[in-house]
């Protein structure tokens, strides 16, 4: 995030709106959700594949991935920050997310009021059942995973339907970054679930596009 005017009247600027006039790539996404649902895994990911494997002008982009864990009535919640930019950012702190990625209700309910009227908000419909008053998303994440046969990969799911839906990265470049984060033993149901939600992300862009025209 960029911050305008004098200081006792600065204002929070989205990266999206930075990108609509013409400055250089700055994206803050914010995964959030519970223990055991591989938050954390998700960011990381997503940081290597910005990092490593996505080639603007020669090089990989500069990448900020933070993380907390706090408690709450159904277990410790988790968020993962991750600001994804074409310039070195000296300050990796997420106030505003351009993204909110919740995977659990309580999740959801502890961060929506940290996001504004720009974030848009991808979650999974199968945990979480309120629908925002903004820009968002609901993925059958959950049931998808199960569908598949691997309960645990949802959120490659959800990573897959972020990708698709913002082409913030590649997804080649995102395929590279699970095959090297994942054992051996998921590494290949963590590559399926992702190119399902890539497929179900870019389906959406592609009814909103026509929406739009039409």
């Amino acid at each position: 995030m960029r911050r305008e005017g004098s200081p006792g009247q600065r204002k929070l600027i989205s990266p999206i709106a930075l990108a609509m006039n013409g400055d250089r790539l700055a994206m803050a996404i914010r995964w959030v959700g519970r223990e055991g649902q591989g938050v954390v895994f998700a960011g990381m990911v997503l940081a290597r594949a910005a990092a490593s494997y996505e080639n603007r002008n020669g090089q990989g982009l500069f990448v900020n991935q933070t993380q907390s864990y706090g408690q709450a009535a159904t277990g410790s919640l988790i968020r993962c920050d991750v600001v994804i930019s074409e310039e070195r950012a000296y300050y990796p702190f997420v106030e505003i997310p351009d993204y909110l990625m919740a995977m659990s209700q309580s999740a959801y309910d502890r961060f929506i009021e940290q996001t504004s009227i720009g974030t848009r908000i991808i979650f999974d419909e199968d945990e979480i059942h309120s629908r925002p008053d903004r820009v968002h998303y609901a993925i059958p994440a959950s049931r998808l995973a199960k569908e598949m046969g691997r309960k645990g990969s949802a959120n490659m799911i959800l990573l897959g339907a972020l990708i698709g839906i913002s082409h913030l990265l590649g997804a080649e470049s995102v395929l590279q970054a699970i095959a090297n984060a994942s054992p051996s033993s998921t590494g290949e149901n963590n590559r399926k679930a992702f190119s399902e939600g890539l497929n179900i992300g870019r389906a959406i862009t592609d009814c909103r596009i026509a929406g739009e025209s039409g």
